[in-house]
């Protein structure tokens, strides 16, 4: 493992398996939330690399060195994320989700537009505001990993929360781009709320999908089971998103949760140990 400075954005090469023996109800206790999960997979390979062009054109504007070197070390954390998530993803396609193809197929057209035909100012609010979503989610999964991940096929389970720490431990870097190069409150405000609408909107588009493949998208158990779900979901995102929008705002304030730490210091001790986590332990913190 390189060594690098404290503090320091790493660059985890994951050695995570995906055989073909990966059930995409990958929580069999929560289907829905397998789906929903999965949903959200789908969108990384096309989201991560248009945030990884953006933030390569706003280096050009970026004149602190200490920056620059945090937005490379940025763009190559999601250039692994992205990569885990593609060999995820096609498991589900290969398990005969092929309606997923259509959706992917409009993220691809969306984000190659957004590329082409937006500014670098909406494409970089855009990415402050999915990363302050991330950032969100992050807490979420971290607080909630028991109930959300206990009994789970680890090899998913440790995929999300990897993916998900990192988006705890690099949550100053977009904004503080966003922030170097236009610095505008609104339209950052703006960017949070479209980019979690636009990321929301492909999600629910996998995501009912699958439960459609499934023959769970007309049954009142399992979309009672969703809505829960959702709920669930906005119940632990609003506070965040809220505070997001509070003028002063830096996330650099939002306070790392322990189990993040834990799971640092144990990558740096024994990254098999993340690799694999104990599904049936999640609530228990590393020794």
């Amino acid at each position: 493992m390189a060594n690098h400075t404290p503090g320091e954005l790493v660059v985890r090469k994951m050695p995570f398996e995906f055989p073909e023996d990966i059930d995409p109800h990958w929580n069999k206790d929560k289907p829905e939330w397998s789906h929903m999960v999965s949903g959200a997979s789908l969108a990384m390979p096309f989201l991560e690399p248009y945030l990884i062009r953006t933030m390569r054109k706003a280096l050009e504007r970026i004149e602190s060195d200490a920056l620059k070197k945090e937005v490379k070390l940025y763009m190559a954390q999601e250039g692994q994320h992205f990569q885990q998530h593609r060999r995820f993803n096609d498991i589900l396609i290969g398990k005969g989700y092929t309606a997923l193809l259509e959706v992917e197929a409009q993220m691809k057209k969306e984000f190659e537009e957004f590329d082409q035909n937006r500014s670098l100012k909406f494409n970089l609010a855009y990415a402050c505001g999915f990363e302050s979503m991330a950032l969100g989610i992050g807490h979420w999964l971290v607080r909630d990993r028991e109930y959300l991940f206990g009994g789970s096929d680890t090899r998913v389970a440790s995929l999300i929360l990897w993916h998900f720490i990192e988006e705890v431990e690099h949550k100053n870097v977009a904004f503080d781009a966003y922030q170097a190069v236009y610095g505008n409150y609104f339209y950052r405000v703006f960017g949070t709320l479209y980019a979690t609408a636009h990321v929301v909107k492909f999600s629910r588009r996998a995501y009912q999908a699958m439960l459609k493949k499934d023959g769970l998208w007309g049954s009142f158990r399992s979309r009672w089971a969703l809505l829960k779900m959702i709920g669930r979901f906005f119940v632990n995102m609003t506070p965040p998103l809220m505070s997001v929008c509070v003028p002063g705002h830096h996330p650099s304030n939002v306070k790392d949760p322990q189990w993040y730490r834990d799971w640092i210091a144990t990558y740096g001790e024994d990254e098999h140990a993340v690799v694999v986590l104990d599904t049936d332990n999640l609530q228990a913190s590393f020794s």
